[in-house]
């Protein structure tokens, strides 16, 4: 076991991971735990975003959490700064620093960076620096900041800033893990002097038959026989996928089949699509989808257990898609574009792998995948299938972390 300390930053609790973000830091943080005797998790982080934290998890201040209120698309940036800005996380982040006194401190995201390099200035305090980065975030957040018609003006400034936030943080980094060959390959250009990748990868779930029989039931009650899954949260690439490679237009299912959105993407639904407004896709979209809220991760392994199909409409975004994964862990049909199966394209050679990159070729392959009987895999792809879990994904990095 090696003898070195590891403090996690990130800007959202991970007590109850929910979202992609969440699980990728619940998995390093157990990765690290596996061979590190000591590491410990602090978030940042908008106390009415995350109902559930940990002890060593610091909520904002009153000034800090009336920013985020103003201005929520940016509330990573927020938190960020607030390590070093808001007097309460200081406080609390500068008590954690001194008492832990971490050998090695790895920031998922950029954002903390924001404040924590002030900080350690200030404190006198140089561990080693992991950089985590799940996506390179400054084009994302321009993407999400369009998408929700901010200034641009609004959107310009902090672009800027997470561009050179990322870009100091490269170079400043004694490690930078990246998700995919393409990231990793920009992180040099900004750069960085050690780099590693560490794909998305998935748990292999637990399936409790209580949950399983909860669907069946509720499946037979609605008389749905075939069920195609969307599992997401609302991240805008998520229902802009959804809306550009299918639409509410949903006719083109038979009547026993219903599409499933599961996760928060079920709210944008939910709040977006009036079954009394005058337009006909949106008066008849429930006919044919349903919402299931966000999940407990029983009733979703559950739920994808049950699932016949797997939507992954991804059009935008960078980093890889935590849902492939899930996607190819289950050995499922599956339905996609080639840009949701980025850094598992090797995927696309599967059988029940249907790949479309225009809305009317997505919906003929959405058709053509219900239609068609599941395919085995042949033992090297069962083989290959079983990379893209947490253990396999996170060893590289690990290693390298353990040699710093």
């Amino acid at each position: 076991m090696n003898k070195k300390k590891i403090l996690v930053l990130s800007t959202y609790p991970i007590k109850n991971p929910q979202h992609g973000g969440q699980k990728r830091t619940y998995a390093i943080v157990d990765a690290y735990r596996q061979h590190f005797a000591q590491v410990r998790h602090s978030a940042v982080f908008f106390r009415p975003f995350y109902a559930e934290h940990e002890a060593d998890d610091i909520p904002l201040g009153r000034d800090s959490e009336h920013k985020v209120m103003s201005s929520p698309l940016t509330g990573d940036v927020v938190c960020g700064e607030a390590i070093f800005e808001d007097g309460v996380v200081k406080r609390k982040m500068t008590s954690l620093l001194r008492s832990f006194a971490p050998d090695i401190i790895h920031i998922e995201q950029p954002f903390p960076y924001l404040g924590l390099k002030p900080l350690l200035k200030e404190l006198q305090l140089s561990p080693r620096l992991v950089f985590g980065s799940q996506n390179i975030e400054a084009p994302m957040k321009r993407e999400i900041l369009e998408g929700a018609h901010v200034e641009e003006a609004q959107i310009r400034q902090a672009e800027k800033l997470i561009t050179d936030l990322e870009a100091e943080l490269s170079r400043a980094s004694d490690l930078v893990v990246a998700c995919t060959p393409s990231d990793l390959e920009a992180h040099k250009r900004m750069g960085a002097k050690h780099v590693v990748l560490a794909p998305n990868g998935v748990s292999r779930p637990h399936i409790d038959p209580q949950a399983v029989r909860y669907w069946q039931d509720k499946f037979q009650d609605m008389g749905v026989n075939r069920k195609i899954l969307f599992v997401g949260s609302a991240h805008p690439p998520n229902w802009t996928g959804f809306l550009q490679m299918v639409g509410k237009g949903l006719g083109f299912l038979p009547y026993d089949a219903r599409i499933i959105a599961a996760g928060s993407i079920s709210d944008y639904f939910e709040r977006e699509v009036n079954a009394d407004a005058p337009d006909i896709d949106d008066a008849t979209f429930w006919l044919r989808a349903f919402a299931t809220g966000r999940l407990s991760e029983d009733r979703l392994a559950a739920l994808i257990t049950l699932g016949d199909v797997i939507l992954l409409p991804i059009t935008e975004g960078g980093g890889s898609n935590l849902k492939t994964a899930e996607a190819i862990l289950a050995d499922k049909k599956v339905v996609a574009t080639s840009h949701a199966l980025r850094s598992f394209e090797w995927f696309k050679d599967f059988p029940n792998v249907w790949v479309a990159d225009t809305k009317p070729t997505f919906i003929r392959s959405i058709q053509a995948a219900l239609d068609a009987s599941h395919a085995a895999r042949s033992a090297q792809q069962a083989k290959l299938a079983h990379q893209v879990e947490w253990q396999q994904c996170l060893k590289a990095m690990v290693d390298r972390v353990g040699a710093l």
